[in-house]
């Protein structure tokens, strides 16, 4: 009897990743806005976007790319939006990951060229984001929603985008510890 449980059990969790990845649900009768062709992956976790030609980190700040799976490790980090600014100039700009060494937090209409309008949870092209959405949890952390560089502030609020839903929504600079998403316009500085 154990052996059919730990095997039902091992059964479970190596098909588990596959029905993360198959939840994503996209409507049939509309065409999509970011075919797989419009992605270039360049083998080191990070993808082209061949329509706008930004170069885009595959997984969250606080993940890395396991190129052998194919997907994002580690958990997401949760940041407030001066401090993900302090993060990214202190950490990350110039890691010179991917081979880049100009990573910044992208603008919203750059973060909303991602959105593929077909589909929800997440809304962004699987085969390029593959590690966003990696159990039923992440559909609704707020490290689903990354924060952008564009900031009002007269109001203090940042517009961020909703990697599960596609939306973007309104955050005070303070409130809330969001996602991390990195771009770069692709050129060494």
């Amino acid at each position: 009897m154990m052996k059919k449980t730990s095997m039902a059990v091992a059964f479970a969790l190596v098909f588990s990743g596959q029905a993360i990845a198959a939840m994503q649900s996209c409507y049939t009768d509309e065409a999509g806005s970011t075919a797989d062709i419009r992605f270039q992956d360049n083998g080191d976790g990070t993808v082209v976007d061949l329509q706008t030609e930004l170069v885009w980190r595959r997984c969250l700040s606080g993940t890395t790319w396991n190129q052998a799976t194919q997907t994002c490790d580690g958990e997401p980090s949760g940041f407030k939006w001066k401090s993900a600014l302090f993060h990214i100039e202190h950490n990350e700009k110039s890691s010179g990951y991917g081979g880049v060494t100009n990573w910044r937090m992208p603008n919203i209409k750059e973060l909303f060229s991602l959105r593929e309008v077909a589909c929800i949870s997440p809304a962004v092209n699987l085969k390029a984001f593959p590690g966003f959405i990696r159990k039923e949890e992440d559909m609704w952390a707020l490290t689903s929603t990354v924060w952008s560089s564009t900031a009002n502030l007269q109001t203090q609020d940042v517009p961020s985008f909703g990697l599960n839903d596609g939306l973007v929504t309104h955050f005070g600079f303070q409130d809330y510890e969001l996602g991390v998403l990195l771009v770069s316009d692709g050129e060494e500085q």
